[in-house]
């Protein structure tokens, strides 16, 4: 091999060394610190879907499902349904008078979430959207329609079948 063909493969990888340097783009910015808010003091669960309930109480920090269920559904599920509801952000998409399109009038499945002090709070869960990436829900006495995520509607289905 000639010296001049290796110093021209030496100049190229210096060459491509240098475009990969300037065209790498910068690192993603750190994520924001967690929010200091605390979620409620959730104490209580029920869960209605078609002629199936389940009830859910905490006892130290577990969630303890009533018999019948009990075995069928965990601790961890009742927690996954809570962050599902709670944590995720909904987006609100019409007013109540919109009629039965986002199937509320006749809802899929109910869930009453009872709180340390206050008045329990129920979230009525109706059809998924037409993209099949969310449920509609509503929250009772609010006229907002939500559109929430579908893992809400998928752990009320393990959770009542």
């Amino acid at each position: 091999m000639r010296w001049s063909r290796a110093l021209s493969y030496v100049a190229l990888a210096a060459l491509l060394a240098a475009v990969l340097w300037v065209t790498t783009p910068p690192p993603p910015p750190p994520a924001p610190a967690a929010s200091p808010e605390r979620r409620p003091d959730i104490v209580g669960v029920s869960v209605s879907a078609g002629d199936r309930r389940i009830s859910a109480r905490r006892v130290d920090g577990r969630w303890q499902v009533a018999a019948p269920h009990g075995d069928a559904v965990t601790s961890d599920l009742v927690d996954a349904l809570l962050a599902a509801v709670l944590d995720a952000p909904a987006e609100a998409v019409a007013p109540a008078d919109a009629g039965d399109e986002f199937g509320l009038d006749q809802p899929f499945a109910r869930i009453e979430l009872e709180r340390r002090e206050g008045r329990p709070v129920t979230v009525l869960v109706g059809h998924t959207n037409p993209a099949n990436t969310g449920v509609y829900g509503q929250l009772v006495g609010n006229p907002q329609i939500l559109l929430m995520g579908l893992n809400v509607r998928y752990y009320v289905e393990l959770m009542t079948r």
